[in-house]
């Protein structure tokens, strides 16, 4: 091959390998988290949720602010009118016309409604709050899938490493049992054997990779990206393994979003029963009118009456009896707060045996981790030497692969514990609150 030749092979190759690197999208765990934020459409929804829920929280809603309103009328009639007065007039024409018009603003102002108006007024205050609290719960939720889903990705490569390392050993392993079945000193079996032990690996790894690139497709669900686009995490599954089980109790009763959106709730409907109740005072209506008024007649006593001024006015009302119906609605709501009460003693009640499990899981988790750890460097350390002794004919093929079978089953093992203990650290950080910085 010439010099040229060989340069822009050389060329095409590393434009290959550069376009192939462009086209894979390293991603850390932030980001990942950053990107599910801003487009996962769960949030998104939860999001306009919320902004509705502080839309409808205003003075006005609550019914604290007088109403206004700008009327006006008019009319035409052209007619054929007769008329006979007590004084024996007669009138009698045809194609009479009139005219009349009226305009004006009109005030309404409720002064005192049974305090309806401020228990109205709180419960939108809690229920925009609740808004804001829906929002931080669907964060939270989306925030443990990323996670899972992104240390899913980290198990299987690792898992995948795995393999390639004892393919690496098998390889191995068949050219010293080819070498050795050349000289004679083992037979064709061993040779065999290894080729099947390092075809099963080969076949485990094709079946990995399906995973892995399964769990990436998962990920770009989540951060709705192209479900197609390659994209790369880091290798390592990081843990922080600094938590107190007292100090994640007492956060769970100061921080916790799925109980706090449980007293929101009760407060909502202590307000909503407070509502209820307004219904036995009395109420007082404060109204105001300008309005400008002209009736223009052809015909009749009163050819012209026009009229220009304000009116003011209070109106009273009290609801004696209404066929018990705010009686039995008291009742009834009086029984919607005692069963918020209960759920949220429920709900605390069930999150406190949540974290005391999870939080037992995760000591489980980290014990377990260490162990595997220890174990996998011990597993690592026998192939090594079983490989050794059998390239010097100290040990057999049976041998040789049951290392390697140990090696790789402490590999599954070492990835699930490191994967199961960053789930509990997950669930930890969301049952305390903290998983949203």
């Amino acid at each position: 091959m010439s010099r040229s030749k060989h340069y822009i092979l050389s060329f095409f190759c590393f434009w290959l390998v550069g376009y192939s690197i462009a086209q894979t999208s390293q991603i850390t765990i932030d980001k990942a988290i950053e990107l599910a934020l801003k487009n996962n459409y769960d949030i998104l929804i939860s999001k306009n949720q919320s902004l509705q829920a502080a839309n409808n929280n205003s003075f006005g809603n609550a019914g604290m602010l007088p109403k206004l309103d700008l009327n006006a009328s008019g009319s035409f009639a052209d007619n054929a009118t007769k008329q006979e007065f007590s004084s024996g007039l007669v009138v009698d024409k045809s194609g009479v016309q009139s005219q009349n018009i009226t305009t004006g603003a009109y005030l309404n102002w409720t002064l005192f409604d049974g305090l309806k108006m401020f228990a109205t007024h709180d419960k939108l205050q809690q229920l925009q709050s609740m808004g804001e609290l829906n929002l931080k719960i669907q964060i939270e939720n989306t925030i443990v899938k990323v996670t899972t889903a992104y240390y899913n990705i980290v198990m299987q490569k690792q898992l995948i490493n795995g393999l390639k390392e004892n393919i690496v050993v098998s390889e191995e392993r068949l050219k010293i049992a080819q070498k050795k079945f050349e000289l004679g000193s083992v037979s064709k079996v061993d040779v065999l054997q290894a080729k099947l032990d390092m075809n099963e690996l080969r076949s485990a790894l094709i079946r990995q990779n399906t995973l892995l690139a399964d769990a990436k497709e998962e990920l770009n669900q989540l951060l709705i990206q192209n479900v197609e686009q390659e994209i790369d995490v880091n290798d390592s599954i990081p843990l922080i393994n600094q938590y107190k089980y007292e100090d994640l109790k007492n956060a769970i009763l100061a921080n916790n979003s799925d109980l706090l959106f449980a007293q929101k709730n009760s407060e909502v409907s202590n307000y909503m029963l407070k509502e209820a109740k307004s219904a036995y005072f009395p109420k007082l209506n404060f109204n105001a009118n300008y309005i400008f008024s002209r009736a223009q007649n052809q015909a009749g006593l009163t050819l012209l009456n026009q009229n220009l001024g304000m009116n003011l006015g209070f109106t009273a009302s009290w609801t004696i009896f209404n066929g018990l119906n705010t009686v039995n609605n008291v009742k009834n709501l009086k029984l919607n707060l005692e069963n918020s009460n209960f759920e949220l003693e429920n709900l605390k009640s069930l999150t406190q045996l949540s974290l005391l499990k999870v939080f037992k899981k995760y000591q489980d988790d980290i014990a377990v981790l260490k162990l595997e750890e220890e174990n996998n460097k011990l597993a690592k350390e026998n192939l090594t030497i079983s490989l050794d002794r059998f390239r010097l004919g100290a040990n057999t093929s049976i041998e040789i692969k049951m290392a390697q079978s140990t090696y790789q089953n402490s590999i599954t093992r070492l990835s699930d514990a490191r994967f199961n203990a960053k789930k509990s650290e997950t669930q930890l950080l969301k049952l305390s609150g903290a998983i949203v910085k």
